[in-house]
């Protein structure tokens, strides 16, 4: 679908998960803001969109993704039900965002559709189809999925929608999504926040990569806790000890190899003990002649008996 939104005026669905999320595969908050703020002072600008393929590649797919998932749902639903595009934008201009649905999907009965981790949900009437093409699909919708059909919903004022997913081994899935007044919260806070800043032509704050959050498991099972504490002691113990006995032994093999050295030897025997340290020099490629050749020392010790 062309872009129908209004930029420096209007958040679209697409930029609604960078905004809420901080960033997406394509972009982050602070260059959907840019652009915002470009787009108000006239600025022309250069799309900084990473992976534009990507979104061409969607764009041309999309009208016989949606072919398919009409033809799927009606199979589903043992009625006719109707997949259609709009024509313009959807719009809440109090909110300053608009969407450009890729279809409005008006359901002949109601369609039970599973959640990625196995629940049921039931959609009757009329609600939203977002279309995907994914070359690295990996069983579940994207969190800027979800945005962006949240966002769709809050501007054509639906309580449901779904994401038809085309992935690489050419199989179809959709993903049903329930509005949530708690995330609508979330995002409506976020279009604010956005648009004082574009106002105010202010920044986000930097954000600092903390990490990921470990959950203190403590006073959970105390004597389950009390083993994985012991053990995690040992380890890190044993982690110690091996990295010392590791540099103790490259050291006495350095002596050992230097000693062969310097006699000129490379393979003796001495007490209990049998020594091999010599240098083997191999071609750098196999398969053809070559004048270049690597070197390596193979060493080992073995006991005389």
């Amino acid at each position: 679908m062309p872009k129908l939104t209004k930029t420096g005026w209007e958040i679209g669905s697409s930029e609604a998960g960078a905004i809420v999320l901080t960033k997406t595969a394509f972009q982050n908050r602070d260059e959907v803001l840019r652009k915002h703020k470009l787009a108000r002072a006239e600025v022309e600008t250069v799309d900084t969109i990473s992976n534009k393929w990507a979104l061409k590649r969607g764009n041309f797919l999309e009208p016989a993704i949606a072919d398919m998932a009409e033809d799927r749902i009606n199979e589903m639903c043992e009625v006719p039900c109707h997949l259609w595009e709009p024509e313009d934008a959807y719009r809440k201009e109090e909110l300053g965002i608009a969407s450009s649905i890729d279809r409005i999907l008006e359901l002949g009965s109601p369609l039970t559709l599973k959640t990625w981790d196995g629940f049921d949900i039931t959609f009757s009437g009329t609600g939203i189809c977002e279309i995907k093409s994914d070359a690295y699909h990996q069983g579940r919708p994207k969190p800027e999925w979800k945005i962006q059909v949240m966002h769709q919903m809050l501007c054509a004022d639906l309580e449901w929608g779904m994401i038809a997913v085309f992935d690489q081994n050419f199989k179809l899935h959709f993903y049903p999504v329930e509005r949530s007044s708690n995330q609508i919260g979330a995002m409506i806070d976020a279009y604010a926040e956005f648009w004082e800043l574009v106002n105010s032509d202010g920044e986000y704050p930097s954000i600092v990569d903390e990490g990921p959050e470990y959950t203190d498991i403590s006073d959970r099972h105390p004597q389950t806790n009390t083993d994985l504490s012991g053990l995690c002691a040992e380890y890190m113990t044993a982690s110690a000890e091996a990295r010392a006995w590791t540099k103790t032994k490259d050291g006495i093999k350095e002596a050992l190899v230097l000693t062969l050295d310097a006699l000129r030897l490379t393979h003796v025997s001495v007490g209990d003990f049998k020594i091999k340290s010599e240098v083997v020099r191999k071609p750098k490629r196999k398969m053809v002649a070559t004048d270049e050749f690597t070197e390596s020392t193979t060493f080992s010790i073995k006991e005389a008996s």
